[in-house]
C-alpha cells in the first residue's frame, strides 16, 4: 500500500493553543484516493477528524445499507464522503449531500454529528417557524 503519514503542529480553532494535525493520504476499496485529517488539541481536548477527496468523483455512487440491531452496530467505522446522504427511513430523517464535511467516524458519531447541527441551528428555526422548531 501506498500510504503517505504527515504530522504537523497546528493552531486549535477551540483554545488558541498549539494542537497537533496528522494527516493520512491513501486509498479507501471502493471508495476512492482520500486525505483523512485529525486533530487534536492535549491543551482543551478539543478534536475534529475530516475526509477529503482527492480523486475524480465517480460517475456512479454506491449505496450502503447498514440495519442497526444492537448498539454494538452503532460503532461500525464509516467513512462518508461530502457528496454522500445519510437516511434513516425508520425515523423519516436525513442529512442531504453537502451538508456535512466528509468524515471517517463510526455510526454514532453520524448520528452525533446530525444532532450536534440540528441543536446548533434551532434558534433560527425557532425564530423563523416556532411551530416547526417544537416539533
Amino acid at each position: 500500500d501506498d500510504v503517505e503519514k504527515t504530522e504537523i503542529e497546528s493552531l486549535c480553532v477551540a483554545c488558541e493553543e498549539m494542537g497537533c494535525t496528522k494527516l493520512l493520504l491513501t486509498r479507501i476499496p471502493h471508495f476512492r484516493e482520500v486525505m483523512i485529517a485529525s486533530f487534536d488539541c492535549t491543551h482543551c481536548g478539543y478534536s475534529n477528524k475530516e475526509v477529503q477527496s482527492l480523486g475524480e468523483i465517480q460517475e456512479k455512487g454506491c449505496r450502503w445499507t447498514l440495519k442497526v440491531l444492537s448498539s454494538k452496530d452503532l460503532g461500525r467505522q464509516v467513512v462518508k464522503a461530502d457528496t454522500a446522504s445519510l437516511k434513516i427511513p425508520e425515523l423519516e430523517f436525513e442529512v442531504p449531500p453537502q451538508a456535512q464535511p466528509g468524515v471517517f467516524t463510526t455510526v454514532e458519531g453520524l448520528l452525533q454529528r446530525a444532532v450536534d447541527g440540528l441543536e446548533q441551528q434551532q434558534p433560527v428555526r425557532r425564530a423563523v417557524n416556532a411551530a416547526l422548531a417544537d416539533q
